[in-house]
């Protein structure tokens, strides 16, 4: 059944009028800590053939021995429905970068931040991204924790989040982040700061919109790359993909990632 349900929707899916393909281009990094942490060229290694098979038209920059890939060009990204920043000091850019970024945005361009994506290197740096994104990390006021954590999800019936169950796993939360007040937060962890009897919350995932620009969806998880392998973290990254693309079939395109999860018909019998 869990590999029937997807085939009927994709049925369904191609018998209507299909839209055009949702078009992502993936703005990865060298990887930058220990084993198995910040594995950036890991993440375009294998979430490019995951998102084609969603039905999504993925792209990636060139990239040189370690990992580093080139920043889109203005047609690259004339090109793209979603920007995905999955790299160490994601809110940096140069000049050049942020000009053609802003025009992204501008006519509303999506944005996907994962992790150190959403790490900004100065206050300019930070105001800009924090305008983009709607959060941004700040230098000397931010603050990391790395170990056992828990999302807690605050709106269970926004279409990321609908149906994922709170869970625990070992990566890393940011807290104390600099935050518009409009981002609309999906989902907390518990930081190291005391509030009360126990410890305050403060938001890993979110999602912003800028009135007649740009959407971004950010997760703040991220660090340890194994993790891009759990099912919920996988639901919860395409469907983030499709809505900052402004697509409202989220669970078609997460569906259509389950399929090659699912085993072969069998052969017909022989006469």
């Amino acid at each position: 059944m869990r590999c029937l349900l997807p085939l009927l929707a994709l049925v369904s899916a191609f018998a209507a009028d299909a839209p055009a393909p949702l078009r992502v281009f993936i703005r990865c990094g060298p990887k930058t800590h220990g084993p198995g942490d910040h594995d950036h060229p890991a993440f375009a290694r294998d979430w490019q053939p995951l998102l084609n098979a969603t039905g999504m038209k993925v792209s990636l920059g060139d990239a040189d021995a370690k990992g580093a890939q080139t920043f889109p060009s203005a047609e690259q990204l004339a090109q793209t429905d979603v920007l995905i920043i999955h790299r160490q000091g994601g809110g940096d850019f140069k000049p050049d970068e942020q000009a053609r970024v802003e025009k992204f945005a501008r006519r509303g361009g999506g944005f996907v931040v994962i992790h150190a994506g959403a790490v900004a290197g100065n206050a300019t740096s930070a105001d800009f991204y924090k305008d983009l994104v709607g959060g941004s990390w700040r230098q000397k006021v931010t603050k990391w924790r790395e170990g056992p954590m828990e999302l807690k999800f605050v709106d269970k019936a926004h279409g990321i989040s609908n149906g994922i169950a709170d869970f625990g796993m070992k990566d890393e939360i940011y807290y104390d982040m600099d935050l518009r007040d409009d981002i609309h937060a999906l989902a907390t962890a518990p930081t190291p700061k005391k509030k009360g009897a126990g410890f305050e919350e403060q938001p890993q995932l979110w999602t912003y919109e800028k009135p007649g620009a740009q959407r971004a969806f950010v997760f703040i998880p991220g660090h340890t790359y194994v993790n891009f392998s759990r099912p919920d973290v996988k639901s919860l990254l395409i469907r983030g993909i499709a809505w900052a693309g402004r697509r409202t079939d989220l669970a078609s395109f997460e569906m259509r990632a389950m399929l090659p999860d699912c085993p072969p018909p069998p052969p017909p019998e022989k006469k």
